[in-house]
């Protein structure tokens, strides 16, 4: 299976995006970045301000959260939709500010990895008796990873709850 990005991500990310956030300044807004210092500065010289990179950081680690959260709870539309906007804000990220390694790459496959599974998990809730239950292997993706991922979420979903 083919997970690189495709220009029809771009798209769906896009109407996602209008869908949970109203746009990019919903979005933005959502995820503020309440840093002080800024460590691209040292090893990303071509970057004229670190602090637009670190910002993004903020928001699609904050997407991925919520995607994972969304999963754990089995709102795999909503997590599904969710890691495909970071992975959009990941690859914009990327070409906004020229990074072109191999690393950056691969987290956006991951995140589209992560959105496909999701989808898949979606139309098998949607239709359990007429659909195989996907796995996490069949995406490129493992077992461990998602139980991991899924125990943060709850415990974090938990700790919220906590607070409040």
């Amino acid at each position: 299976m083919d997970f690189s990005w495709k220009p029809k991500y771009k798209r769906l990310a896009s109407e996602f995006l209008k869908l949970h956030f109203g746009g990019s300044q919903g979005l933005t807004k959502s995820f503020p970045c309440k840093r002080d210092d800024y460590p691209w500065a040292s090893h990303r010289p071509s970057v004229v301000d670190s602090r637009v990179p670190a910002k993004n950081n903020t928001e699609y680690h904050g997407l991925e959260k919520h995607a994972a959260q969304y999963h754990a709870t089995a709102q795999y539309d909503y997590a599904y939709h969710h890691w495909l906007i970071a992975a959009s804000w990941r690859d914009q990220d990327m070409q906004a500010n020229n990074f072109s390694d191999g690393s950056h790459k691969k987290t956006i496959e991951y995140c589209v990895k992560q959105a496909l599974y999701n989808m898949a998990l979606e139309s098998w809730q949607k239709k359990p008796g007429e659909n195989i239950l996907p796995q996490p292997e069949e995406f490129g993706l493992s077992v461990s990873d998602i139980k991991n991922k899924e125990n943060k979420a709850l415990k974090e979903i938990d700790e919220f709850i906590e607070k409040y």
